[in-house]
């Protein structure tokens, strides 16, 4: 909700604003996340998740209130900036404490898709209420909203606690600086040779996360759509991503790999070229839900892969080096596309963005093969089922 009023506010001041605090809202992550990931290892997940969420809590009370004298760029940068930095030392907790929470390996996939599931939900409602919200009230009743989000769930946080030894949440405390924890992390996931998969979720969150969060809102209104119309683009990508999510939770994935990952990316692409043509706005809902479809299909099978492989006490720096994955690619195309979309070019943002999709596919097939010729049949006999 927060973020596509943050998004929607600065598509009043010009693309440049937009990129701002689109670019503000990721590059801290990606410059923090590594230490959030090693703190979270250091300290427990659960710990550091609370202490996150309190604090976020605080910065959107005191957001709040300044947005009662401002909301121009510099207030907009600033609260896209301040929320990221907060983000970033907690999300990786956030994916690894529900981990810790499984107590049978065999709910893995299934509980991801469900918690996936419920993000998406959350986001659909989010994000609709933002884009209604926005055009009635002021910024202030969205950070206050907020912020009782926020504290609702700090309290469900302090509620949770492991209860089998499986489960038990660990910290290591060694002596081990944080610099030596960071080389440690990439070390492992150097050795686990999963750099094609990684390039992969890189390639697809480039394609996907800009368009949703940027250049799906700026293409709205350079056709004169409104707020609560361009909010629906997004609700339709994160229902598609729901419907499939919640599908998987109780099906469980497809056993043959290459089809999701190659398959999922595949439908991206094909969605984003033909929302690159003239379509009314019933038309980019459903292209929207598409994307989602795809994007739901390829994460819902890669994620659970990847954190299987994690070394057991570096699972929050493993997901922290995922999440910068996921991040910096729409970092670095967060402007530029906003450029291209904000000057009523936001076809060719889409084509750009289907390419992307496209070489993802592609990567995926390749990764999948290099882990497949990777696992000799002495790993084959000594892995878990």
């Amino acid at each position: 909700m927060l973020a596509f009023a943050l998004i929607w506010t600065a598509t009043s001041n010009g693309p440049a604003t937009v990129a701002v605090v689109s670019t503000l809202a990721v590059v801290p992550r990606i410059l923090l996340m590594l230490f959030g990931g090693a703190l979270g290892d250091r300290h427990g997940p659960r710990r550091l998740l609370i202490a996150t969420t309190a604090i976020q809590f605080v910065a959107l009370v005191v957001l709040a209130g300044l947005s009662m004298v401002s909301s121009g760029v510099v207030f907009l940068a600033a609260a896209a900036g301040g929320t990221a930095v907060i983000s970033a030392f907690q999300q990786p907790a956030a994916v690894v404490l529900p981990r810790l929470l499984i107590t049978h390996e065999d709910q893995f996939a299934r509980a991801l898709a469900r918690i996936s599931g419920s993000l998406h939900a959350a986001r659909i409602l989010g994000v609709g209420v933002g884009g209604l919200a926005i055009t009635a009230l002021p910024l202030i009743a969205i950070f206050g909203a907020s912020a009782a989000v926020v504290g609702l769930s700090l309290v469900v946080l302090c509620s949770i606690h492991p209860r089998s030894n499986h489960g038990r949440e660990s910290a290591t405390n060694s002596g081990a600086s944080i610099w030596t924890a960071l080389a440690t992390g990439i070390k492992s996931v150097h050795e686990l040779r999963i750099w094609p998969l990684l390039a992969a979720v890189a390639l697809i969150s480039a394609a996907v996360l800009p368009t949703v969060a940027v250049v799906m809102p700026s293409m709205a209104r350079s056709h004169g759509w409104t707020a609560a119309q361009a909010s629906l683009l997004e609700a339709g990508w994160a229902t598609g991503t729901l419907v499939v999510t919640l599908l998987i939770s109780y099906t469980g994935t497809i056993p043959k790999q290459i089809v999701p990952m190659v398959g999922g990316p595949s439908l991206i692409c094909a969605a984003l070229v033909a929302l690159a043509l003239p379509v009314s706005v019933p038309a980019a809902i459903a292209l929207s839900v598409l994307t989602g479809v795809g994007t739901a299909i390829f994460t819902t099978h890669i994620a659970p892969t990847l954190l299987r492989m994690a070394p057991p006490d570096q699972l929050t720096r493993f997901q922290s080096l995922m999440a910068i994955v996921q991040l910096a690619p729409p970092a670095l195309l967060n402007s530029p596309l906003a450029a291209l979309s904000g000057t009523g070019r936001g076809s060719v943002a889409l084509i750009i963005t289907a390419g992307m999709a496209g070489a993802a596919a592609v990567t995926a097939a390749r990764g999948l093969r290099r882990q497949k010729s990777a696992d000799t049949p002495e790993e084959r006999t000594a892995a878990p089922d």
